[in-house]
């Protein structure tokens, strides 16, 4: 039997008009906060910050489990059995570097016992409250150590004391693997669509790799090169289309050119992930 609340939660949401019918369950498409990029020159005394997790991000509806884009997930029954009749915003995680470990498991129509028990809903926001970020954190806390179950958690948010304190937080993250870091404005309401009220920090990386390709584009670029199709010297080979300007869509890098790409680590199978054109390779020239 789970105890759902402590009388202090309870106290402190009692303030939160967070109820499960008031949030659409019904909708497809949840009306969820996202993030935009952090830049220097960011007040960042504005933000707490927690690290960002490399898992899928979910939405606990007050009746059933989805993902951002509304698509109703089929956990275990004891998976879901203590959570609260309002929305929970959170990721569905099973440690760093282990994405393909949630992506093959929480997608599944199936539910498979032995894998959801590897797999942590960490908590981050209430969606549907009124309240600041500060005080959305306070009740996910109360919440978490209330339910005394260990798949749900939540994670530490941090205030920022300056610049210099954000970057030693970014590169500790970094050193252990982490995806990134998020930062969230305390004092803000929670507010649907791109804001500056989220940020995400993420670390990327440069490769090189050769064009062997083409995939024509569609639509707008119907004509044109949507895409160069490119291989690791690993014999890899994947897509790259975002970052190419309407000249190279036009006029492409010939077949044998080194591309310079960037992107954000690698899936399990040492696909760059979120690839993005940078240059061609200039070559020295030779006398």
């Amino acid at each position: 039997m789970y105890i759902k609340l402590t009388y202090l939660t309870i106290a402190l949401l009692s303030t939160f008009p967070c109820r499960a019918d008031s949030f659409d369950t019904d909708r497809k498409h949840l009306p969820l906060m996202l993030a935009g990029y952090y830049d220097s020159g960011v007040d960042v005394s504005q933000y707490w910050k927690s690290e960002k997790l490399d898992g899928i991000r979910a939405i606990w509806d007050g009746e059933n489990l989805r993902t951002r884009s509304g698509l109703k997930l089929s956990p275990p029954d004891w998976f879901t059995e203590p959570l609260p009749d309002y929305p929970l915003e959170g990721e569905l995680w099973a440690g760093r570097g282990h994405f393909n470990v949630v992506q093959s498991t929480v997608l599944d129509k199936t539910p498979v016992e032995t894998a959801w028990r590897k797999i942590h809903f960490m908590l981050f926001d209430l969606p549907d409250s009124p309240a600041s970020y500060r005080d959305r954190y306070a009740g996910i806390m109360h919440l978490v150590h209330s339910l005394q179950v260990e798949h749900i958690r939540f994670i530490e948010s941090t205030p920022i004391s300056s610049e210099q304190d954000l970057s030693a937080y970014f590169d500790q993250i970094n050193a252990v693997g982490g995806e990134g870091v998020m930062l969230r404005k305390y004092e803000e309401k929670y507010q649907s669509g791109r804001g500056e009220q989220l940020l995400k920090m993420k670390q990327y990386n440069d490769a090189e790799a050769t064009v062997v390709g083409y995939k024509m584009g569609k639509g707008k670029l119907e004509g044109m090169v949507g895409a160069l199709l490119v291989q690791l010297d690993s014999g890899i080979q994947f897509y790259v289309g975002s970052g190419l300007t309407e000249q190279l869509r036009v006029v492409p890098p010939k077949l044998g050119t080194t591309i310079t790409f960037r992107h954000n680590g690698y899936t399990h199978k040492g696909i760059p992930k979120f690839a993005r054109f940078l240059r061609e390779r200039v070559e020295p020239t030779t006398y």
